[in-house]
């Protein structure tokens, strides 16, 4: 069949990580080989390393004109090359290497989830450790027990609770400190109890309020229940710590602080019902633990750690913060994207084309990659290269594959973001060579980014990256299969997923005055903190202007933006830069669960993997209306019984979406009529929990048809095969006309037609370091953790090339058996009978 504008063939990649592109690597395998010419190539995640590593090599190995044929010794050399480099996070099969990657790799988390929450975070502990003093202090302080103080700061016992107040330590009598007890002495307990008791009903009147008012009133009220959450913990925790934590001995210390970190994520997960506002801020209780510290060791003037407090010590801290702070942008911008930067960086290296890597593997990526901001130079590498061959060389964007056949959508989820208040704050975004779009997205819709952020202001590297950003705080609604990974990301702040700016264009196109702006503001938010550490009434007077000055910036944070015709102009545009250029702001609105509102894109995109919502890639196939579609699901199933769960989950997806409606294609009907089959069962019965023979085992394929809106231009209907791995001890038999014995791998001859698994051979695939690892002896404690072929946890990406290599036989395996089974769905699509014998010989 010739593909037209109205029959055309679409190809979606699953996610799945490096699982996932092993086994789609063996279906685009038999693909090529029998010279299947795809339309679309829809890819998520996993898939995309697959999908984006061919078309870099198509690229740089075919000429775009057309001037010369598909050459499958290209073919040859890619799969091979994937295979080889199989172990892209940590290659462990060179030890010295390994040990390199693995250093690397530590210092990196160390730094995302420790050293930079510390200069971030703690850069702001001591300016609201004072501003607590000064709102609060006296209530917390109650009346003091000056005979104990005086007691424990004179005989200047090493676990005394009590600092020695400066000025005296050297001489101080106990009279003398009794009487500075005294004059810091507090009100009553009776005050105390009645600030934590309004502090916690205006917290509970104003979180009801913001639950159950519509917006943008609910902002508002979002905002004032957070602050008083934010005063009730950081004056009862520093209340609770003075009167109880620091009396208890060291061990029992260390006991309550790890059971308050780990009470919080168990206490706000999901099965809890607790509301995702607060569950989505579990990361956040380490901050407050700490600002909790600083500030008890500034309204009680304790000692914590071994330091006793003195006003020295803590203004020349306050003096560091106002620094720090010059230098947080930079590090608050790192620390979202460092991970995703280096995860796109260890996937282009590995798998794509070694003409477009540049020295390193890092060909594309600069310092704009961990900060959006930095726009020089103004123009891209792509306008200074001249002739084919520099040309080729380049990193690719994606404005670079446009005319080439796949076309290439990536899958992407956009985080809060809404289309209306009755919508979810998270929806598909797919990005392609044409164009840059919503999944929902109507016909008659001018394109949300055009002239703001095109194509060509994509790299397909990071295009593929953020596509597979599996960990992120912003998660759409996430794959289970990677839920253990979420939970230690909660608590230590992980973090993969990417921020984009929407308008690009006009940060490029921005004024030099423009661009050295919010270096002025970050400068003067900070500089108040920066004044004579000897004179007290100028640090208090810094201190209030620094929080007055954040307070407005806070304020700037919750204005709503997103409508296309907002009610206040000039306040949307305002709250619009300064959501761009001042990572205060944005951070603020994440944590008051700000989002934006309306067709027009937020100001910075806070995007995940395209299988938070959907991991088969198939809906913006869908959404083009494709004649034919085949979906290659290496998706992970803990389970036989969860084989058609990412199915279903798309199914509903493009009912709600799209508009679509699924029959099977089953032909058990007695009558004509009965033909048509609902999909749902017809999905269970056949390939989920098969009835009957099936060949002897469960089917790697299943077919169905779609329906497509008939309100739309374009096909009518359109028919799906889904592909998928199975175990070689449950997947049907051999096919006729297929070995009767397994074949062995042959590096020079390659891969046969029919190529089968024994199970003996996956049986051995345990854990996935290093070679040595395979063997009989760790089957057990890798079933445990790791699982089994051909569903080795999503989480484990340590794959070595004999790993990936079952996983492409199994791929190659069951696209023949598609072939056999559904040979009329297959022989429409096929454009050459004759085998490419080159483009699977690896």
């Amino acid at each position: 069949m010739t593909s037209t504008e109205t029959s055309q063939v679409g190809l979606a990649f699953s996610g799945g990580g490096i699982r996932s592109a092993a086994f789609c690597s063996g279906v685009l395998r038999r693909l090529l080989q029998r010279n299947v010419q795809v339309d679309y190539l829809s890819c998520v995640s996993g898939g995309g390393y697959t999908g984006t590593a061919f078309l870099d090599w198509k690229y740089r190995e075919e000429n775009r004109e057309g001037e010369q044929q598909d050459s499958g010794e290209w073919h040859c050399r890619f799969f091979r090359h994937m295979r080889e480099r199989a172990g892209y996070f940590c290659n462990w099969e060179k030890p010295v290497e390994g040990i390199l990657d693995t250093a690397i790799l530590v210092c990196l988390v160390l730094i995302v989830n420790f050293i930079g929450p510390v200069v971030m975070w703690g850069s702001y502990a001591c300016p609201v450790a004072y501003i607590i003093d000064l709102l609060f202090g006296q209530y917390l302080r109650k009346k003091l027990d000056c005979e104990d103080f005086a007691k424990y700061a004179s005989t200047g016992h090493a676990q005394s609770v009590y600092s020695i107040p400066e000025g005296m330590k050297k001489n101080a009598t106990g009279d003398e400190i009794k009487r500075y007890c005294l004059s810091r002495q507090g009100t009553n307990d009776s005050y105390t109890f009645i600030l934590f008791s309004v502090l916690f009903v205006l917290f509970a009147v104003f979180f009801v309020l913001s639950r159950e008012t519509r917006k943008p009133e609910s902002t508002y009220f979002s905002f004032l229940f957070t602050m008083f959450f934010i005063f009730l913990a950081l004056t009862f925790l520093p209340f609770a710590i003075h009167d109880i934590i620091v009396k208890i001995p060291i061990w029992a210390q260390c006991l309550v602080v790890v059971v308050g970190i780990l009470l919080w994520p168990i206490l706000t997960h999901a099965y809890t019902k607790c509301p995702p506002v607060l569950r989505d801020k579990t990361s956040y209780v380490l901050i407050i633990y700490l600002f909790s510290y600083v500030t008890y060791w500034k309204v009680y003037e304790g000692a914590i750690v071994g330091i006793a407090y003195s006003s020295e010590i803590f203004n020349r801290w306050l003096f560091l913060s106002g620094l720090a702070l010059w230098f947080v942008p930079l590090v608050a911008s790192s620390h979202i994207r460092l991970m995703h930067v280096y995860n796109r960086w260890r996937l282009q290296k590995a798998f794509y084309h070694p003409d477009g890597l540049g020295e390193n593997g890092c060909a594309g990526i600069g310092l704009k990659d961990i900060c959006p901001l930095w726009t020089w130079p103004p123009k891209d590498t792509k306008d200074t290269t001249d002739g084919e061959s520099e040309r080729k060389k380049k990193p690719l964007n994606l404005k670079d594959l446009e005319g080439m056949k796949p076309e290439y959508l990536s899958n992407i989820v956009a985080n809060r973001w809404m289309r209306d208040d009755s919508s979810d704050n998270h929806e598909i975004l797919t990005m392609s060579p044409s164009v840059i779009e919503r999944l929902d997205r109507r016909p008659q819709e001018k394109l949300q980014f055009e002239g703001k952020l095109e194509p060509e202001d994509v790299k397909l590297s990071n295009a593929m990256a953020t596509s597979a950003a599996a960990i992120s705080r912003h998660m759409g609604k996430y794959d289970t299969s990677i839920q253990g990974l979420t939970r230690l990301h909660t608590l230590l702040g992980l973090e993969m997923g990417a921020t984009m700016i929407s308008d690009i264009q006009s940060v490029k196109k921005e004024s030099v005055l423009w661009k050295i702006v919010p270096t002025l503001i970050n400068i003067l938010r900070a500089l108040p903190l920066i004044s004579d550490e000897t004179i007290e009434t100028t640090i208090k007077q810094g201190v209030i202007s620094f929080g007055l000055i954040h307070f407005a910036l806070a304020l700037i944070a919750v204005i709503d933006t997103g409508k296309k015709k907002p009610k206040w102009p000039t306040l949307e545009k305002l709250a619009r830069w300064f959501i761009v250029h001042k990572s205060f702001v944005q951070f603020v609105r994440d944590v008051f669960s700000k989002d934006n509102t309306g067709i027009m894109p937020p100001p910075i995109m806070l995007l995940s993997d395209g299988g938070h919502i959907e991991n088969l890639a198939l809906l913006p196939l869908l959404k083009k209306r494709l004649n034919k579609i085949i979906v290659v699901d290496g998706g992970y199933k803990d389970g036989q019984k969860l084989y058609g769960e990412s199915l279903l989950n798309a199914l509903t997806l493009a009912r709600t979406k799209l508009n679509c409606s699924f029959l099977s294609v089953s032909k058990k009907g007695e009558k004509e009529d009965d033909n048509d089959f609902d999909v749902i069962t017809d999905l269970r019965n056949t390939f989920v929990k098969p009835r009957g023979n099936q060949g002897g085992g469960r089917p790697r394929v299943y077919r169905f048809k779609v329906r497509y809106d008939k309100n739309e231009a374009g096909n009518r209907y359109g028919e799906v095969l889904l592909i998928a791995p199975r175990n070689p001890k449950t997947g049907v038999g051999l096919l006729e006309g297929t070995s009767p014995e397994p074949e062995t791998f042959d590096e020079v001859k390659g891969l046969k037609d029919g190529m089968i698994l024994d199970p003996e051979e996956v049986d051995d695939l345990t854990f996935c370091c290093c070679e040595s690892c395979h063997g009989s002896q760790f089957r057990w404690l890798s079933s445990s953790f790791c699982n089994t072929f051909p569903q080795h946890i999503t989480a484990n990406q340590f794959f070595t090339p004999r790993m990936f290599e079952a996983y492409q036989r199994e791929g190659y395996r069951a696209c023949v058996e598609a072939e056999q089974l559904q040979n009329d769905f297959m022989k429409d699509i096929v454009k050459q009978e004759d085998h490419n014998t080159n483009a699977y010989d690896v």
